[in-house]
């Protein structure tokens, strides 16, 4: 969560290093000691692995390749920023994930908002009743 990354570096946003290697751990520390969370990020293979060890389950939000770029560009038209830069990156981290079988569940992000937090919701209640 960007905010807990923000608040454990007082109050500055790390450089990426600093972030990956120092402040995300300590996230990740917190987080586990949560009884329920819903933790949205991409993580690399051992942080999810080791979530999942600590009793997490673990949703990909499904996005195709087309779409993203898609939301990319209407970003950038209407807020006037991108991360476009990260796309490769963030592209290569979901395939090793998908390559490692690291998710429990798939959800499609591309319905409507509504449609993925009530999938995601009801993933929850099915873990508390389980």
């Amino acid at each position: 969560d960007d905010d807990a990354i923000g608040r454990l570096n007082g109050g500055v946003w790390p450089d990426i290093p600093t972030k990956n290697n120092v402040v995300l751990p300590k996230v990740l520390a917190e987080v586990c000691a949560m009884p329920d969370v819903v933790l949205f990020g991409s993580l690399n293979v051992e942080q999810t692995q080791k979530l999942r060890r600590d009793g997490f389950s673990t949703v990909l939000l499904d996005v195709s390749a087309g779409e993203l770029r898609r939301r990319h560009a209407v970003r950038l038209s209407e807020e006037a920023w991108t991360n476009v830069q990260w796309f490769e990156h963030e592209q290569s981290v979901m395939r090793e994930l998908r390559h490692n079988d690291v998710f429990d569940h798939v959800v499609s992000g591309e319905q409507s908002v509504a449609s993925v937090a009530e999938e995601i919701l009801s993933l929850a209640r099915d873990r508390r009743t389980s």
